[in-house]
């Protein structure tokens, strides 16, 4: 946070505040980066993923409240472990991983369960069903408490190609939830007030934000995986609607807190062993 607000009754500022981190949980929201069908419960895989999300990067909330962004997309770079059970329902599977802002020192780590409502019938023209609960939480800062909660369904076919390659193409939906809780900012970064003395610009300097209404966005998705032997190669596409009603995009009331975050689009890949 840099330089960005001084008055956090404000409601613009409040209003920028919101929309900011609206759209930092998307950046930071678990991906699915997986079929509907789950690894079995003897299954295991290890993926190393890296995802680029697109951010409103020439709105003031972004040009205000983070140093040096000049790039309309973030990139960040995930490692994730994913392990299929038989408790507590048959078709269940687990993971967690860690999730680095690029250039900067956010990260966040994440974990997530997946219960299979139907799979493994890849002979029959249903397609396989699963649901997904995950969870984010950011670290690498002391400004900013954010947990992303995200819950989707996903619909999956499983084809095979010349006996030695699956194709499993997918698509899904959800939802996502932004908690935040506000933390104490210093909105002069770069001042010394030891240096500057008694008339600091650093003085009474930091804010706390009121704790917003938990922030909703719903997404879509689309992807498809590729294994071979014990590799898996995955590619996906995500768009995040702008705002919970997705309409009235970068709205702004002076006299009305709202979510003026953009639609973002996030490009994902993974490459991964599975056992």
């Amino acid at each position: 946070m840099s330089g960005m607000f001084n008055d956090p009754t404000d409601p613009v500022r409040q209003t920028m505040y919101k929309s900011l981190m609206s759209e930092l949980g998307v950046v930071i929201a678990p991906r699915a980066l997986s079929p509907a069908d789950t690894l079995g419960y003897s299954g295991f895989q290890l993926g190393f993923e890296t995802s680029f999300t697109q951010i409103s990067n020439k709105q003031d909330f972004w040009q205000k409240g983070v140093e040096n962004v000049s790039s309309s997309f973030l990139p960040t770079l995930s490692v994730m472990a994913r392990k299929g059970i038989w408790l507590p329902l048959p078709g269940f599977e687990i993971g967690a991983g860690a999730t680095k802002v690029l250039d900067s020192n956010l990260y966040a780590v994440q974990a997530y369960a997946k219960l299979a409502l139907h799979e493994g019938f890849h002979d029959w023209a249903i397609p396989s069903l699963a649901v997904r609960g995950a969870v984010s939480h950011l670290l690498g800062t002391s400004q900013v408490d954010l947990t992303v909660i995200s819950v989707d369904a996903t619909v999956s076919k499983s084809f095979g190609i010349a006996g030695t390659v699956t194709l499993d193409p997918y698509v899904g939906a959800g939802a996502l939830l932004d908690i935040v809780r506000a933390q104490v900012i210093d909105t002069t970064p770069g001042t010394d007030a030891f240096a500057d003395g008694a008339n600091s610009n650093d003085v009474n300097a930091n804010t706390t934000f009121p704790d917003p209404d938990t922030i909703v966005r719903w997404r879509i998705f689309a992807g498809f995986r590729l294994v071979y032997a014990f590799l898996a190669l995955t590619g996906e596409f995500v768009y995040t609607f702008c705002n919970s009603s997705a309409s009235d995009c970068n709205a702004m009331d002076p006299l009305k807190i709202s979510d003026r975050s953009g639609g973002q689009a996030q490009i994902n890949f993974s490459g991964s062993f599975v056992f």
